[in-house]
């Protein structure tokens, strides 16, 4: 008919349709061929008379599907916005009103009209509207009523609640004897009880089971004590009651199975918190036990959370176990910190055992051992976030003592599981060679904190540590790790040169950074990092620097000349392919020479001048025969400006006569020889030029 897709309650609509519509306009045509039959003179029409009148015959019946038949309709999106569903009907909201309107004329009823009206009376009236509204919600219950039914189930066990709360309050049959917390308790349970009586006589109700789960949940902690809520006792009735809450997942109709999880989440996360709060501020009894309630609840946890049927959907194995072991790792740390001043020294140690062992557990070929392979995962995961929750809680102890002498040991002590899991585990390699080389660096500074150490020898130690990560950086070259070991290195200088200069030994600064200097060197010219190679020969001319400068040294040429024979070796490559010259060999020459020119014409010594004259003259001779013009250049005019600089002050001791008569000399040589010289000059400039 219209080629769309038509299936039960639809397609029978439009079959509907379409044969009304046929037979119409059969209807129509047999009426036009009857007209134009009876009116004179007019033809009959070409349709009428190629095809004869059909005989009507009711359209064949379409079966009417049923109502499982039919398929649930989905409208199909045009693109305006949905229409907003509406949450709440009027029935909800006046039965919701009706309901708590009720339940506060109740407890009206028993706070006011207690003295107006008799115990008996009052209590026969509450009695009675409970009962009632029960009664009415079961019959709402058999004739499907379901609003109806909820809402004065609802009704009913809130009026329940007010009963015995009344009947405590009120001394009824001297039930103001007991207790509080025992009569709070009795009353949950008689709640739960009768919800769960009605529960049976009308299943469809979800208010009975879910007023009977609500109700014995605070009990435990009704019949306990203040003073026991806040001990181990606190904590295992905590993670009872989640452990049942989460058992009653499996038993309890869908309905309920989010509020029953909701619940074991609140319960667990309550007796955690308490478990860790009695680690931190309880006894040692009091810390031990909570620490095995809180190892037993985490095995619990990682065998039960797995169940789909209990989490609802499956929860990532790694997350549940990393989970569990920082809980445990984070208790055996607190309960090792109250068991005195070895405490935290033995946490940090087991961490490190728990490390170690992860790593063994690692890699292609893991010494597991007894253990499957399938569970190799889950103990390597438990095992590190344990370990690591016992180094945070052990070294935060530790440094709280101020404490850093065992804390440098342990952090030394680290090196082994890093430097294992820097062979064995490929994944884990970069990290584990950073923390590795800088373990022993980070353990010198925490010594020095701790006074076993002096600055100066901190200083040195670190400065050891980071030509030892340099070394590996440089036999390591084209690894991942290569640039990890050679960031290491880098900072284990810069912390060297800090320790060190802080209690004013430049010596000895010089030497440490000259210590990483060359071995950041040797690292570039190897892996060829020109980079690293700047950084390497800057290093080594700050330690010339500071050892000059701490040895009181005030000549320029202390300062100068490391400075340009750094410059020269750092620009080898340039020189070797000729490059240009000022690029390559210029600024190392004037490092070299302008400073010492400058100084001979402000403080002359002849020992300078002899000097600065000589290298002068090497470099003009250097340049003339290697074709180089910056050496040339500076060479000659640091000779013209010493010239200048000697011989100007003895020019006003000449007698005038001498001093015109050369003049004039010089003139007329020079006007005699004008043309030669000037094509001299230009073949001088024109030299120079081509120099590189």
């Amino acid at each position: 008919m219209c080629g769309l897709p038509a299936a039960g309650q639809a397609g029978w609509v439009l079959g509907r349709i379409g044969a009304t519509l046929e037979q119409l306009t059969r209807e129509r045509d047999e009426l036009l061929t009857t007209l134009r039959a009876a009116a004179p003179g007019v033809p009959p029409s070409p349709a009428a008379a190629v095809r004869p009148a059909e005989p009507w015959a009711p359209p064949p019946p379409v079966p009417t599907p049923s109502a499982e038949q039919l398929p649930r309709w989905t409208p199909v999106p045009d693109g305006s916005p949905p229409v907003p569903r509406r949450r709440l009907s009027p029935q909800q909201v006046l039965l919701g009103l009706g309901a708590v309107l009720l339940v506060a004329g109740a407890l009206a009823f028993v706070a006011l009209g207690w003295t107006r009206f008799g115990l008996v009376f009052q209590a026969t009236v509450m009695l009675t509207g409970t009962a009632a509204a029960c009664a009415v919600s079961a019959w709402a219950a058999r004739r499907g009523l379901r609003a109806t039914e909820e809402t004065l189930a609802a009704a009913g066990t809130a009026l329940l609640a007010v009963d015995l709360g009344a009947a405590h309050a009120r001394g009824l049959l001297g039930l103001d004897q007991v207790p509080l917390r025992p009569w709070t308790a009795v009353s949950c349970l008689v709640v739960a009880a009768v919800a769960l009586a009605l529960g049976r006589l009308t299943r469809s109700t979800v208010t009975w089971p879910l007023a009977a789960l609500l109700a014995v949940q605070p009990v435990p902690a009704l019949l306990l004590g203040p003073d026991a809520l806040a001990g181990p006792a606190g904590v295992a009735v905590a993670l009872a009651l989640a452990a049942v809450d989460l058992a009653l997942v499996l038993a309890l109709r869908p309905a309920l199975v989010p509020v029953a999880r909701l619940l074991a989440v609140l319960w667990a996360g309550l007796g955690v918190a308490g478990g860790l709060l009695i680690g931190q501020a309880g006894d040692i009894g009091d810390a031990w036990t909570a620490t095995v309630l809180l190892a037993a609840a985490a095995v619990a946890a990682v065998v039960v959370l797995r169940a789909p049927r209990v989490t609802g959907r499956p929860m990532p194995a790694r997350t549940v176990v990393s989970a569990a072991g920082l809980v445990v790792g984070v208790s055996v740390g607190q309960s090792l910190g109250l068991s005195g001043s070895a405490g935290p020294v033995l946490a940090g140690a087991l961490a490190l055992l728990l490390a170690t062992a992860a790593v063994l557990l690692s890699g292609s070929r893991p010494l597991r051992g007894p253990l499957p392979r399938v569970a190799l995962p889950d103990v390597r995961t438990a095992l590190l976030a344990a370990g690591a929750a016992l180094a945070v809680v052990g070294g935060q102890q530790l440094l709280d003592a101020e404490r850093f002498t065992p804390l440098a040991l342990l952090v030394l002590a680290a090196t082994v599981p890093a430097a294992l899991a820097a062979v064995r585990v490929p994944g884990v390699r970069d990290g584990s060679t950073f923390v590795a080389l800088l373990a022993p660096a980070a353990a010198a500074l925490l010594a020095r904190e701790g006074g076993a150490l002096t600055s100066p020898t901190t200083g040195l130690l670190v400065a050891l540590v980071g030509a030892g990560a340099f070394a590996v950086a440089t036999g390591r070259a084209g690894a991942p790790e290569e640039r990890v070991a050679a960031a290491a290195g880098t900072l284990a200088g810069v912390a060297a040169g800090v320790t060190t200069s802080s209690v004013g030994a430049w010596g000895q600064v010089g030497l440490q950074l000259g210590v990483v200097g060359v071995a950041a060197g040797c690292y570039a010219l190897v892996a060829r990092r020109p980079p690293v190679a700047a950084f390497a020969l800057a290093d080594l001319v700050l330690a010339t620097w500071t050892a000059v400068g701490g040895a009181g040294v005030e000549t320029p040429e202390a300062y100068t000349l490391p400075a340009a024979v750094a410059l020269l070796v750092g620009v080898l490559p340039r020189l070797r392919t000729r490059g240009p010259s000022w690029a390559a060999e210029g600024a190392a020459v004037g490092v070299a020479l302008v400073p010492s020119t400058l100084a001979v014409a402000a403080a002359p010594t002849a020992l300078r001048l002899v000097l600065v004259v000589a290298g002068a003259v090497a470099m003009v001779a250097v340049g003339t025969l290697a074709h180089r013009q910056a050496p040339f250049v500076l060479g000659s005019c640091a000779l013209a400006f010493v010239a200048a600089t000697r011989l100007g002050p003895y020019a006003p001791l000449l007698p005038s006569w001498v001093a015109l008569a050369a003049a004039g000399l010089l003139l007329l040589v020079l006007g005699a020889t004008y043309e030669r010289r000037l094509a001299q000059a230009r073949e001088a400039v024109a030299w120079v030029g081509q120099m590189s």
